[in-house]
């Protein structure tokens, strides 16, 4: 009876394990989310993104960490890039790192002020080629302040 009893055990164990591994790999709520800094800027009469191109990868999750290295304020405004993605939260920190407020929902722009710091985390759910970014504040994206961002 006990050797019945483990033989069925060993056999549940078997078929349970792999698919709890295969959901935890999936579960993107505990994924880490790769990194990538976005610097807004001005340099000389130019203002910028840096980098001003983002090559992303539907399923993935990402932190954008939107940093204003600038004295005036800046934003991105990417409207098809907000379709296509799923925004798990936008936080705010202030200059020693502690959380002044967290979003969740739909976002279409951040506006981050002088010398702040934003981190965006969303997971790209649709495939795009050159999305917009831009900053639509006046005289920004004129200025230079605009790119893309492709979705694969």
């Amino acid at each position: 009876m006990n050797v019945t009893r483990s033989a069925v055990f060993a056999a549940t164990l078997a078929l349970i394990v792999p698919g709890s591994l295969a959901m935890a790999k999936g579960d993107l709520s505990r994924a880490n989310p790769e990194t990538i800094v976005i610097e807004m800027g001005t340099a000389g009469q130019r203002m910028y993104f840096k980098p001003n191109h983002l090559d992303l990868e539907t399923g993935k999750a990402y932190k954008l960490v939107l940093r204003n290295v600038d004295k005036v304020k800046h934003e991105i405004e990417v409207p098809a890039f907000t379709e296509k993605v799923f925004t798990r939260k936008v936080e705010v920190k202030d200059h020693d790192g502690k959380m002044l407020a967290e979003i969740k929902g739909a976002i279409r722009e951040v506006e981050v002020g002088p010398g702040g710091e934003v981190e965006w985390y969303v997971v790209p759910i649709q495939t795009g080629k050159n999305l917009e970014m831009e900053c639509a504040l006046p005289g920004h994206k004129q200025a230079g302040m605009h790119g893309t961002i492709t979705i694969n």
